[in-house]
């Protein structure tokens, strides 16, 4: 492991999760949501060679208002939206699979047991049927991204999902 590469892989993800910040404060604003300073997340998790592991360290992030996160982690850059599952359609679980499929889903309670899985993809329709039997109340719908560019284009195309399916409040 090299000191300097893991200097700047850090500096790089604080980097571009500030200037996005910047940039989504105003893109944003006019769709009806409030993006929040970035803070320093503790007690977080990261999926990594088939797992969930806690991370000790802080990663950057900020909230979106509402429902919504975005961050980075020495992984990925990453938005997660929390969805009540009243809301939820085997439409829009298909079609946000499809869209995004490197993607997660899970609950707020048991937030360690990812429902699909994009190492190992469940079938769209179990995935619904997963969410259907669950106790959960709400669920979190996580896309990762290489770098914040590609997290933004893929953050508005689902913004236009969510709006679509009216599974977002703004």
């Amino acid at each position: 492991m090299k000191m300097i590469e893991i200097h700047d892989h850090l500096n790089k993800i604080w980097g571009e999760i500030f200037k996005l910040n910047e940039v989504l404060r105003e893109k944003l604003k006019p769709l009806g949501f409030k993006v929040e300073p970035v803070e320093e997340v503790f007690n977080a998790y990261i999926f990594l060679e088939g797992e969930w592991r806690e991370m000790l360290y802080p990663h950057p992030a900020f909230e979106i208002k509402p429902q919504g996160e975005i961050g980075a982690t020495i992984q990925s850059f990453y938005f997660v939206f929390a969805i009540p599952k009243e809301k939820l359609t085997r439409d829009f679980v298909v079609e946000f699979l499809k869209k995004f499929p490197q993607s997660y889903i899970y609950g707020t309670e048991n937030f360690l047991e990812d429902i699909y899985n994009h190492n190992s993809p469940r079938d769209l329709d179990k995935v619904y049927g997963e969410i259907e039997k669950s106790q959960e109340e709400v669920f979190q719908f996580e896309v990762e991204a290489k770098d914040s560019e590609e997290l933004e284009n893929k953050l508005f195309g689902f913004i236009e999902l969510a709006k679509k399916y009216k599974v977002i409040e703004t």
